[in-house]
């Protein structure tokens, strides 16, 4: 029996607690949600989102003037490339020439040699015939 009455008396403090609407803990669990959400906390908030945007704003003019760096590095870099391509045609008709002028300067005397030898050995051949 006594169990049954210590059952009805908690059941009975649990209609009690259910009626009293005002405990003291009650609110404890809105309250970080109401000073972080609260008018006064806007002004915070906007104040924050204010700064951060005026920080993006400048992350976002230095990447522009980064980005126009890169572009003058890359025009830079394609003008390099034309000039290497003109350098290296004229190096190439160059060397094509200074071949062909070795090429002349040593190759004809030494044919010139060898026909030389050539119709020397074809005297000699007619002589002794």
């Amino acid at each position: 029996m006594e169990e049954e009455e210590e059952r009805h008396s908690g059941s009975d403090r649990n209609k009690d607690d259910k009626n009293n609407l005002i405990h003291p803990n009650q609110f404890t669990p809105f309250m970080p949600l109401w000073q972080q959400y609260s008018p006064m906390a806007w002004n915070d908030m906007y104040n924050e989102y204010i700064k951060y945007t005026a920080r993006m704003t400048e992350i976002y003019k230095e990447y522009i003037k980064s980005s126009e760096r890169m572009t003058e590095s890359y025009i830079e870099l394609a003008e390099n490339a034309r000039r290497m391509t003109e350098l290296y045609k004229e190096s190439a008709k160059n060397t094509e020439r200074i071949t062909k002028y070795w090429l002349d300067y040593f190759w004809k005397p030494l044919s010139a040699a060898k026909e030389e030898e050539g119709e020397e050995k074809e005297e000699k051949k007619k002589a002794k015939e």
